[in-house]
């Protein structure tokens, strides 16, 4: 039997609905109740405990990975990191199984009631340096537990940095997903990359260090905050192209645009903090969260002064970009396609507040009006994870189809009194030469086990 509807006849067809078989069955004593969220590698359940009803939130790794030593691995690693961290700003994890006749791993934690905090910048950003100061001292504060016990985050990024509604309405943040993490064998340690010659982390928020394939230490957490901050405060990524080698690219020859020049109100101490976390050079940041906690204090409280600590990562000029550097410093080629991210959904409530809950510092008015910023490119956020090998990134700029996009910095806020040109000193090159060699070396490694596989 069919109808007819204008030009096309629709027939009775016989239906068949699929449904999850994990909804309505009981994990660990919790009943589970819907699916969240889901994302490339896992899917996040609500479930409600049985007796007690309280609601968490149930992350299971998809059939597809269940077999995968490396992923099983990471899920295992994330609990097993933030149990050993215990901190009211990183989400609780307190149940990890398989499932009976998948046997599919999955971890209990929080069940966050609130936005990641890529999300939530999509409503709130710009924001005033009043209202990114509790979130960035909360985060500095769990930062800052994590290193205490030697763990190194590595994936630091605003989608891995949950706004959770407190039940006394404030808000606060919960630092989330430590599947990429490493821990050292002592407090402030350094790790070494466990595949060398590949790439771990998001493009806009991973540290030069990173992308060199070097060893990583707590200053390399302490870029990503800089480069979060840096979105928080103009709405912009520090570095912005189309594709991620782009801006992988930009990372490693030019620093970015001074946060003041997006928005001319932000207070010259915060311009300067924020730039001295993106230093591309490790030794040139702050080492410590809890000193770039402290520091940030400072400022809020207009406490600031010349002797600070900060030691900003370039002089002050009326771009905010240095001097292109030679591309033999960052050779680093993208050879596989990028692993889509995996859209974290864990969620949760927690009784601590922010001690910044009342701060009401009101950033100085210039007076001048604000010039037009240069149009924002789409926001680059996804996770890499592939091989590098050294080559000439010219001629990768030169494969991409598409005229190669310039971002142009902002016209100069004011007229600057004419002064005799400044004469940068030349960077040594030879810490330089001595990680392409590291790269090279570690291509050749990653060849001979290729090789012998086969």
């Amino acid at each position: 039997m069919s109808s007819k509807v204008g030009d096309e006849t629709i027939r009775n067809v016989n239906l068949v609905t699929v449904t999850d078989p994990l909804l309505g069955q009981v994990v660990e004593q919790y009943k589970v109740e819907s699916l969240v969220g889901s994302g490339a590698m896992g899917m996040v359940y609500r479930g409600v405990h049985q007796v007690i009803g309280k609601a968490v939130a149930i992350k299971v790794l998809k059939a597809d990975f269940a077999d995968d030593p490396e992923m099983v691995q990471r899920l295992v690693r994330e609990a097993r990191t933030v149990n050993a961290i215990r901190h009211p700003a990183i989400v609780d994890i307190f149940g990890f199984g398989t499932l009976p006749r998948t046997e599919q791993p999955y971890i209990v934690m929080d069940l966050l009631e609130g936005d990641p905090l890529d999300e939530y910048l999509k409503g709130h950003a710009p924001m005033k340096l009043k209202d990114a100061a509790p979130f960035l001292d909360e985060l500095l504060s769990a930062l800052s537990a994590a290193h205490a016990v030697g763990v190194i985050h590595r994936d630091l990024k605003p989608g891995n940095v949950f706004v959770e509604k407190k039940p006394d309405g404030q808000k606060g943040i919960k630092v989330i997903d430590f599947g990429l993490a490493k821990q050292a064998d002592r407090a402030g340690g350094s790790v070494k990359p466990t595949n060398p010659g590949t790439l771990l982390g998001t493009p806009a928020f991973m540290a030069p260090e990173q992308v060199l394939g070097t060893k990583v230490t707590p200053a390399t957490d302490l870029y990503a905050v800089g480069g979060i901050a840096y979105q928080m405060i103009t709405n912009h990524l520090p570095h912005e192209a189309p594709s991620a080698i782009e801006v992988l690219s930009q990372k490693m020859q030019h620093d970015p645009i001074r946060p003041k020049q997006w928005q001319p109100t932000i207070d010259d101490e915060f311009d300067a903090w924020i730039m001295n976390l993106l230093a591309r050079e490790p030794e040139k940041r702050m080492q410590d969260a809890e000193e770039a906690r402290r520091s940030l204090r400072r400022i809020v409280d207009g406490r600031t002064s010349s002797g600070s600590g900060l030691r900003p990562a370039l002089s002050r000029t009326s771009t905010g970009v240095v001097p292109k550097r030679d591309w033999g410093e960052a050779k680093t080629l993208i050879t596989e396609s990028v692993a889509p991210d995996e859209k974290a959904s864990e969620v949760s409530t927690n009784k601590h507040s922010s001690p910044w809950a009342a701060t009401n510092t009101e950033l100085p008015v210039t007076g001048e009006e604000p010039t037009a910023a240069p149009q924002r490119s789409p926001f680059q956020s996804q996770r890499l994870e592939v091989p590098t090998v050294a080559v000439n990134p010219d001629e990768v700029l030169r494969s991409q189809p598409g005229p190669r996009p310039q971002v142009q910095p902002p016209a100069p806020l004011t007229k600057p009194a004419e002064e005799p040109p400044v004469e940068l000193p030349q960077p040594s090159r030879t810490p330089l030469y001595i990680a392409l060699g590291a790269a090279i070396v570690a291509l050749l490694v990653g060849l001979a086990w290729l090789l012998s596989q086969r």
